[in-house]
């Protein structure tokens, strides 16, 4: 399934309960995603697994079939520019 929301976003995990991609998806259970695209303003900061990225100087940051994503957050939050592209 394939799936997009939109920011801002605060600095909770988007796939916990109450996150945007969990009040997305239909399912009860936590989604894991299997690719991903997000737009952001360069330099702003994600967590995917817990693991720190800044977003580059193009704004855009992918991943596809190389994790399994379970974790989602912009620690410092994201503004209303932000896209977060997925599939799960």
């Amino acid at each position: 399934r394939v799936g997009q929301v939109l920011g801002p976003f605060d600095a909770s995990d988007l796939l916990a309960p109450g996150g945007a991609i969990f009040t997305f998806t239909p399912e009860s259970e936590k989604p894991i995603l299997e690719k991903l695209g997000i737009q952001a303003s360069p330099g702003t900061l994600i967590q995917i697994n817990g693991v720190p990225v800044r977003m580059g100087k193009t704004g855009i940051y992918e991943l596809d079939n190389v994790v399994l994503v379970k974790s989602l957050v912009f620690p410092q939050g994201a503004d209303g520019e932000t896209i977060v592209d997925f599939v799960y």
